[in-house]
This record gives C-alpha cells, sequence and structure tokens, in this order.
C-alpha cells in the first residue's frame, strides 16, 4: 500500500508541542472517497470527502468535470487554490460523513486544525466501468499533482508525484433505457462500412463517444435493392438473428472500431444483440439526374425488438422495445 509520506512528513513540520497531533504517518489509501447523497443530477457533485478516523481530505472540484461520456487525456483538468481546493483536516475525534452531510452537523468531533493546499494540478479521467441491463455505469479517477500544502505558520510543502484522490461513480441509463431508447442517436446518420467484417453483407454503423449501434443485413437478404416500395415496407424477422448490435467500450470507440470482426484484448466491451422483432425498410426514389442515375434512400425501422446479453452463461433479455428509427442507406442505380 503506498503510504503518503509527503503528508507525514508534513504534519511532522506543524505538530502541536502538547503532542495533540503526535502523527508520524498518514495513510488515506484504505479510505473510499465519499460524497452527500441528493442531488439528482450526480454529475453535478463538486464536494467529495475521504475520512480516515480522525482526519479527513477534503476536496471542492471545480463545475463540469464530472460528465457521464468517456473523455479523452488530459482534457478535463483544474487547478488549486481556484477554482478547486482541497482541505486536510483533523478533528479531536473521529468523524464520520453525518459531519459533512448533515443539514444541522454534529458538534463533536470539532476541528482541530487544518491545511490548505495552495498549489495542485487536478485531472479527471472518466471512462466506462461496466454496462448492465438498465445503466452504463462510468467511473471518474480524480488525480492530482504537484500539490502544496501550507500551515497556519506559512510552512509549505510540495509533492511532485501523483495523488490519485479517488474513484467516483455514476450510474446514467443506458441508450437502450432512455425514455425513448436510442434517442441519443437521432441527429447521426448510419455510416457503411467499407469493408464488412462478415462476406456478403452490409454493415451501417452509427457512433456516439463510447459506445455505437450497428446493423448488419445480408445481401441475399434484398432489403436495399433499387425498387421504391408502395405501402408495405420490405420486412425481415429479427428471430434468432443478431442483426442488430448495441456496444460500449471503455475508450473513445471510432467507426473502426464499429466496423471490427473483433476487438483487441486490451479493449473491454459489452454488448447487446437482436434476438426477436421485425426490421423494416421502406424505399423512396429520386428524380434521375442529368446522367441518368437514381438515388435511393431507405429508412430503417426497428419494430418490437427485443436485445439479449449473451455474456454469461444465462442470457439477459431488455423489455421489448415498440421502434427504433435507425435512419436512412442510400443507394445509387447508375
Amino acid at each position: 500500500m503506498k503510504k503518503m509520506l509527503f503528508f507525514a512528513l508534513f504534519i511532522g513540520l506543524c505538530s502541536c508541542d502538547d503532542g495533540d497531533l503526535q502523527i508520524e504517518e498518514v495513510d488515506f489509501d484504505a479510505s473510499n472517497i465519499e460524497s452527500c447523497p441528493g442531488l439528482a443530477d450526480p454529475t453535478q457533485t463538486s464536494f467529495f470527502f475521504k475520512i480516515d478516523e480522525d482526519e479527513a481530505l477534503l476536496l471542492n472540484l471545480a463545475g463540469g468535470l464530472i460528465n457521464n461520456t468517456t473523455s479523452e487525456p488530459g482534457t478535463l483538468t483544474s487547478t488549486i487554490p481556484e477554482p478547486s481546493n482541497l482541505i486536510y483536516r483533523f478533528f479531536s475525534g473521529n468523524v464520520t460523513s453525518a459531519y459533512f452531510c448533515d443539514a444541522i452537523p454534529p458538534l463533536e468531533p470539532s476541528v482541530v486544525k487544518e491545511n490548505l493546499a495552495t498549489a495542485g494540478s487536478i485531472m479527471v479521467d472518466t471512462k466506462v466501468d461496466t454496462l448492465t441491463s438498465e445503466t452504463k455505469d462510468y467511473r471518474h479517477t480524480i488525480s492530482i499533482t504537484d500539490l502544496s500544502l501550507t500551515n497556519d505558520q506559512g510552512e509549505q510543502l510540495t509533492d511532485l508525484s501523483t495523488l490519485v484522490y479517488g474513484d467516483f461513480i455514476t450510474k446514467p441509463k443506458n441508450s437502450a433505457k432512455l425514455e425513448v431508447p436510442f434517442s441519443n442517436y437521432t441527429d447521426l446518420e448510419p455510416i457503411p462500412c467499407a469493408i464488412a467484417p462478415v462476406e456478403g453483407t452490409i454493415r451501417l454503423t452509427k457512433v456516439l463517444n463510447d459506445e455505437f449501434i450497428a446493423l448488419e443485413v445480408s445481401t441475399t437478404d434484398s432489403l436495399f435493392i433499387n425498387t421504391a416500395t408502395d405501402t408495405i415496407p420490405r420486412s425481415l424477422a429479427l428471430t434468432d438473428r443478431e442483426i442488430f448490435e448495441y456496444a460500449v467500450l471503455d475508450r473513445m470507440a471510432n467507426n473502426d472500431l464499429a466496423c471490427a470482426a473483433t476487438f483487441g484484448e486490451d479493449i473491454k466491451s459489452w454488448s447487446f444483440v437482436s434476438t426477436s422483432g421485425n426490421l423494416k425498410v421502406e424505399t423512396v426514389a429520386g428524380v434521375p439526374d442529368a446522367n441518368g442515375s437514381i438515388t435511393y434512400t431507405h429508412s430503417i425501422t426497428l419494430e418490437n425488438m427485443v436485445l439479449t446479453s449473451k455474456a454469461n452463461a444465462t442470457p439477459i433479455n431488455l423489455a421489448e422495445i415498440p421502434s427504433v428509427a435507425f435512419g436512412t442507406y442510400v443507394t445509387v442505380q447508375e
């Protein structure tokens, strides 16, 4: 276990002569990061604390650093003492979360001493921790470098190493469980894979941050033929056919990953695939251009779709989704 010797040395410098703060070593590694409950949106959390018996390390984090999206390295940063700040506080006895979270904090224990951080750089690294049948859980890892603490006597020490303050977890609904499932993809148009992972198929993808949805159909299904449909759309049963996929990664997704047959061992992923429902395609023919070429626009809808996770021995089925507008795919007849 990593020991915070920097803090131990610092406390040694500023200990009281009467022995009230005779501490040889301070270690917060075994302490979990905590926050006060009650916020409707956990990403608005800005106050965090870690408790080790009669000591606490308090962090007031600048807004906008906790987001339910995977972050690029080094993009979520802040500085100490402004706009974020860190306080190392000592109490007269063991302290609990009630002291920080109750509307009326307890009278005991009382604050004996506190040291303020006068400098430091904060970085938040966010990525998906897991995908469940209801949520997409994010792990927000908060780290601090170049930390300087100053006591009330003006004594200061700087630690140039990286202090991992802790991991904060948020649990937003996954895309399949939104009020309108997959409505977050509405403004994105499907992109066809230049090379489909399975020969003889057409794979269309939509990528959104750390996840994607994909539709893979066989060319023999004749869904995207250059013929306009009338009142009855073309239809394909999804029963036991993994035509639609919803995938989440522990990193930023891109079209290359969405079109890949498999992922590398360094990539952690979760997915749900279609096992029931219907795929419908309505085709509209455009006006021939000067060369006689006709553009056909195929509007794709999935109806009464059931998604299944097959990651475990026992498959997990999600509730039937009445309708998902996947978007359009365009073909041209020369």
